[in-house]
């Protein structure tokens, strides 16, 4: 499931700086629940040489604000995940799979880095204005609110903000992966057939009209999902094959 999730992710080039952003307009200073896992900054894990610390494990955890959010609805559950040793259990559990994805990125990262893939500046912009506008609409902001943003996390103006956007390396990953693994995917009439012959059932008793052509769309794109997750998923797993990996939690 894990690995299905980065997928989905990596299809969709990610914006988040932006998306901490609005984040940030949407939260309140409360408190940590309680204290991170792992204390300090220590190194729980080495891809091909390249360290990831406790504290970057920590950020993409985010334990705190899970322990934040499921108090708002049961203060006690809260406070058994975060003393019990079976809560205790739990949260590690839950460090031990984003550790994995951390592994991901990392590993996605040297691929890219290693690979002749580049975006010229004209790319870079046209991601960098689909990514704000899909921020703006999702968490109803305007621009005004957008540069108030920028400014309280220490961005001088919009234009230094794009120059970070444009240097994250989950740009050149995106393309990347479009380019040498989903690039060739493609759904055949058979596989559309075989896929509506083995739902026509589901789709009749849901009431809505179960004809081929008006379902084919939508198992066109449900079919392309599934095979970009698998491909990714392979992807991924032959870098994991072939990569140095010492895990140290």
């Amino acid at each position: 499931m894990k690995k299905i999730l980065v997928s989905l992710l990596l299809i969709t080039v990610l914006m988040v700086p932006t998306a901490a952003l609005a984040q940030d307009a949407e939260s309140n200073s409360e408190k940590p629940a309680a204290q991170s896992l792992n204390q300090g900054n220590q190194v729980v894990a080495t891809v091909n040489g390249e360290e990831i610390s406790s504290q970057q494990l920590a950020q993409q955890a985010n334990v705190n604000q899970i322990l934040q959010q499921v108090s708002q609805v049961d203060q006690q559950l809260a406070q058994l995940l975060a003393s019990s040793e079976a809560g205790k259990t739990v949260l590690e559990e839950l460090q031990k799979a984003k550790l994995d994805s951390l592994i991901d990125n990392v590993l996605l990262e040297q691929a890219a880095a290693e690979s002749d893939i580049t975006l010229t500046q004209e790319e870079k912009n046209e991601i960098y204005e689909q990514q704000k506008s899909a921020i703006l609409q999702q968490n109803q902001m305007d621009e005004e609110q957008f540069l108030s943003i920028l400014e309280q996390r220490g961005y001088e103006n919009e234009e230094a903000y794009k120059e970070e956007f444009s240097n994250n390396p989950q740009i050149k990953i995106n393309k990347l992966i479009e380019e040498e693994v989903l690039a060739d995917i493609e759904v055949s009439e058979e596989e559309l057939k075989s896929a509506y012959e083995e739902n026509k059932e589901a789709f009749e008793q849901s009431g809505q009209d179960a004809s081929f052509e008006e379902l084919k769309p939508q198992l066109e794109q449900m079919l392309k999902q599934q095979q970009q997750s698998q491909a990714i998923n392979k992807y991924l797993d032959k870098l994991r094959e072939d990569a140095e990996i010492e895990k140290n939690i």
